[in-house]
């Protein structure tokens, strides 16, 4: 008797690789791979305008109601001001606008906005260690339709702003436009004329305020109109 044991295989219990689905899988790599070499730059500008279009339209708009600034003294306020703080909910801001006119005939006045902060107060007109101070006031020339706008940043300090000139059309509409990408480039526009354009500091996006004020003069009142601005997500 033959007491040997037979051990039998089934090809069927052997899993053979898929060979055409890896040389498949391969090729799509390679390509890839030579697209990235060859168009590695156009396809990293398309990703990133792609992203920015994204961002753009995923971001957070708002629009607040006209606004009236009455400038009269106040206790702990320096000069005669008022502020509108807008609320930013925690995010960056990336874009906001909004026009000026004035009620009355002050002789005297100032207006426009200040990015800040954590650290920068409502009170507070130009600290440009923790924010950026740009506005227009009175001083403007009737005849030759130019606009004065005072700008306080960096060195530009309280008695040595930095200055531009812009021409208007009609002086019952100041128009502001204020942009800010995800590198923290700011453009501003004043009338639609460019009076800033430069990378400020990250923090200085996370408080904005609309500001009005005048000196030992009549109390006065500065209207805000149009105000609109959308914060990055």
């Amino acid at each position: 008797m033959d007491n040997s044991q037979t051990i039998k295989l089934s090809l069927q219990s052997i899993e053979i690789p898929a060979i055409r689905i890896y040389v498949h899988a391969i090729s799509i790599l390679f390509t890839l791979f030579l697209l990235k070499w060859i168009f590695g730059k156009q396809i990293s500008y398309f990703i990133s305008i792609l992203s920015e279009k994204i961002k753009s339209f995923f971001s957070r708009k708002k629009a607040h109601s006209d606004w009236i600034a009455s400038c009269r003294k106040r206790k702990h306020w320096p000069q005669k001001q008022d502020a509108l703080a807008l609320d930013l909910r925690g995010h960056y801001l990336k874009f906001l606008t909004f026009s000026i006119t004035l009620t009355g005939n002050p002789n005297y006045w100032r207006a426009g906005f200040i990015l800040g902060n954590e650290k920068l107060k409502a009170n507070q007109i130009v600290e440009t260690q923790n924010g950026i101070t740009i506005h227009t006031g009175s001083g403007y020339d009737k005849r030759e339709k130019i606009l004065p706008i005072w700008k306080y940043y960096d060195n530009f300090s309280n008695n040595n702003p930095d200055f531009s000139l812009v021409k208007f059309e009609k002086m019952d509409k100041r128009v502001f436009v204020i942009d800010i990408n995800s590198k923290n480039f700011m453009t501003v526009k004043v009338q639609g004329e460019v009076i800033f354009a430069k990378k400020i500091d990250s923090s200085f996006r996370r408080r904005v305020y609309l500001k009005a004020w005048v000196d030992a003069n009549p109390d006065c009142r500065i209207k805000f109109k149009n105000i609109k601005y959308s914060l990055w997500c």
